[in-house]
């Protein structure tokens, strides 16, 4: 097999896992095989080597789910990271506190990806999954990341990036953007009103290291009904103060290690 023949392979066994991913119950052959466009042949083969491998399950129904392999990469990747075990209570104080959805994001080489959702305790509908990426210019959790880097990162990002309008309260004007990420690095938490999804709004903190650049960020998400100017200012505020938390374990836990290595 040639080595385009293997990447193509590979391409095609990602998207399968990215199709699981995203389904709350267990698929049939078929329908895996629709969502991801392969053929019933090559979709069967996929799903038979990560059954195998443990990386998908199958019931007796005949039905595929993510399986237990995956689990322990992700453990894997917390435990190195370590962001989520320093973030795990600061992320229930705020769930708590303010009685809305908690986000964790992770941001590494240039994106910024969902670690970890706790839900609110009253009905609440969000598209948001761990592990999927999110766009850094209309979310809260994003622009946070974005106001804690250095300018000429920032325009580097908006030169490769489109702003899309993802609803109609979307910025997409890059110095419009800049001009509000300037504020949201002073006041210390950023935030959007329905300008990634309909109807939510939500703010957000950094998490960043011993120099000030963003490792992840925490965010509270609610509908907008319920998160008027004055809730957010409450909000942005209490986050921004536990926040500053994970930010300084993460800055000791790396002195620490510095330390050993001497």
């Amino acid at each position: 097999m040639s080595e385009k023949n293997r990447v193509q392979v590979l391409q095609k066994a990602i998207a399968v896992l990215e199709d699981l991913s995203d389904r709350r119950e267990p698929v049939g052959l078929t329908e895996v095989a629709k969502a991801t466009e392969l053929s019933k042949t090559t979709a069967y083969r996929i799903l038979s080597t990560f059954v195998e491998s443990n990386i998908l399950m199958k019931d007796i129904h005949g039905r595929y789910q993510i399986g237990p392999a995956v689990v322990k990469w992700a453990a894997t990747y917390n435990r190195r990271s370590g962001l989520l075990e320093m973030s795990r209570d600061v992320l229930e104080i705020m769930r708590d506190y303010s009685g809305e959805t908690i986000h964790l994001f992770v941001f590494e080489n240039g994106r910024a990806y969902y670690l970890e959702k706790l839900e609110s305790p009253s009905p609440l509908v969000m598209r948001s999954k761990v592990g999927a990426e999110l766009p850094l210019y209309s979310t809260a959790g994003g622009k946070a990341i974005l106001s804690a880097l250095p300018l000429e990162r920032i325009e580097s990002y908006l030169k490769k990036t489109v702003l899309i309008e993802r609803t109609t309260n979307t910025i997409t004007d890059p110095e419009e953007l800049i001009q509000q990420l300037k504020i949201y690095k002073t006041r210390g938490y950023s935030e959007e009103n329905q300008e990634n999804e309909e109807g939510i709004r939500c703010v957000a903190v950094p998490i960043v290291d011993s120099n000030g650049f963003p490792l992840g960020a925490v965010s509270v998400s609610a509908p907008a009904y319920r998160f008027d100017d004055k809730k957010a200012v409450v909000l942005g505020r209490k986050l921004a103060q536990e926040t500053a938390k994970i930010s300084l374990r993460i800055n000791r836990r790396h002195l620490e290690t510095i330390k050993e290595g001497f």
